[in-house]
């Protein structure tokens, strides 16, 4: 990318997705990406997990529940990311207590992990739809940790062309104010 804005604008949900694994290096790049994102506090509230080969297959199949998002059939690794327990200084969490700085922190830090992903060719898509309860069983996660997001990671297909950013006109999503 020659710059940030090109980073943002060549960055789409992925609906196609070639059944090329992703190297592992480029994975570690992702994960780096991941846990240097801000949080509150630097409280880090989260955990990735990376699934690929079968454990793949495993996120797969949640993420597929009902019919939805087929496809992710070729997709070939998926990150699950997991709120974990947001410790904040105490003058902090008294103050703003009814802010869900975890959930936050956690958006922050897939927009990290997606940008990432761009930036070195692959291709995401962010999934809220899943079978929780068996993604937390099959991977081990305590039944009181919430799986917030999984993201679909791998390299577009070839027919997966650059779609046109469809997004409210800046006169109704934002105000200048002097």
């Amino acid at each position: 990318m020659t710059d940030f804005m090109d980073l943002i604008l060549n960055r789409q949900s992925c609906r196609n997705f070639d059944k090329r694994e992703v190297e592992k290096e480029k994975l570690l790049k992702l994960v780096e990406a991941f846990r240097l994102s801000p949080s509150a506090c630097n409280a880090q509230p989260w955990k990735l997990i990376l699934a690929t080969g079968e454990t793949a297959k495993i996120v797969r199949e949640s993420v597929q529940k009902d019919g939805r998002n087929k496809f992710t059939d070729n997709c070939p690794a998926f990150a699950v990311l997991v709120e974990e327990q947001a410790v904040l200084k105490p003058a902090i969490a008294a103050r703003f207590e009814s802010q869900a700085f975890a959930q936050l922190d956690i958006g922050l830090a897939t927009a990290h992990y997606c940008l990432m992903a761009t930036d070195l060719g692959l291709s995401t898509c962010i999934l809220g739809w899943m079978d929780e309860d068996r993604l937390k069983a099959a991977l081990g996660i305590p039944e009181e940790r919430r799986i917030r997001l999984v993201v679909a990671t791998g390299y577009a297909a070839a027919d997966d062309k650059l779609r046109e950013k469809v997004r409210k006109p800046l006169s109704e999503m934002s105000e200048f104010r002097g």
